[in-house]
């Protein structure tokens, strides 16, 4: 099997292909061997002092989910199905006030949504957040009235105290509580149109290891040793080309070798 082809034009497209091939190879190992930035440490000093861990109360006091829940039941009761937007606004916080003027809720016009409600009190909201003067809540579950066609929403926001009372400072809707189907009711919030978190286990299922730069270092010096071997043969058959045409143009002879004898003889009979 002959390994290096005999046409002089192949053997000099092979060591021209070899020549590439190595070029791309040590231009790659130089790329790799290049040390990447390092990252910091997320490990803290050794003389670094105790971490503080930054308490957040989330605890009501008894008193104070009382008059939280009197703030509620009379806003809600004003301002859901607009019977009385001056209460309403007497009992808003700044956030909800800024953008708006009492003029503006009177004609309908509140950032709080419209809610023909069935209750008259609202006491079954949970505690998100809690400080000195605010509570954020969640989970305030209400009703619609009897032969209206929405169905139930979840309410969250926030409750302010200013002085010695409590302002309703946010108030949004975070779910829909649709008709009941075979499986039971369903809630659509915004966790309905958010993306499924990542779990551990699905990522150490389809997480693969990454291959250090030691081997890629040898992986490219076992590539590049491969192409040398093409462009060896094609320098030794160069050489050796460049040899023999030497050669041949130092000994040849202008002059027609002679005849052989038995066809001198033939000429002269």
């Amino acid at each position: 099997m002959r390994v290096i082809p005999s046409s002089p034009r192949a053997r000099r497209r092979l060591f021209w292909l070899g020549i590439a091939f190595t070029v791309a190879g040590t231009i790659a190992g130089i790329a790799l061997s290049v040390h990447s930035p390092k990252q910091p440490n997320s490990a803290p000093p050794k003389n670094a002092p105790p971490a503080q861990r930054v308490a957040r109360a989330t605890r009501v006091t008894p008193k104070e989910r009382r008059e939280i829940n009197a703030t509620l039941d009379t806003f809600l009761g004003a301002s859901l199905d607009r019977s009385s937007p001056a209460t309403a606004w007497r009992l808003a916080g700044p956030e909800l006030k800024s953008g708006s003027t009492l003029r503006e809720w009177r004609a309908g016009t509140s950032p709080v949504p419209y809610f023909p409600t069935r209750e008259t009190t609202f006491g079954g909201w949970e505690t998100v957040d809690a400080g000195p003067n605010y509570v954020v809540f969640d989970h305030l579950l209400v009703h619609p009235r009897r032969g209206t066609q929405t169905s139930s929403w979840i309410f969250s926001g926030e409750v302010v105290k200013k002085g010695s009372h409590w302002l309703v400072n946010r108030l949004y809707t975070i779910a829909v509580m649709q008709k009941p189907t075979k499986t039971g009711t369903h809630q659509v919030g915004p966790q309905d149109y958010a993306a499924p978190g990542a779990s551990s286990q699905g990522s150490s299922q389809t997480g693969g290891g990454t291959l250090g730069k030691q081997w890629l270092l040898i992986v490219v010096g076992l590539v590049g040793l491969a192409l040398l071997f093409p462009l060896g043969f094609g320098i030794a058959s160069i050489v050796r080309s460049r040899r023999h045409r030497r050669q041949y143009a130092k000994h040849r002879n202008r002059d027609l070798p002679p005849l052989p004898r038995p066809l001198q003889t033939g000429e002269r009979r």
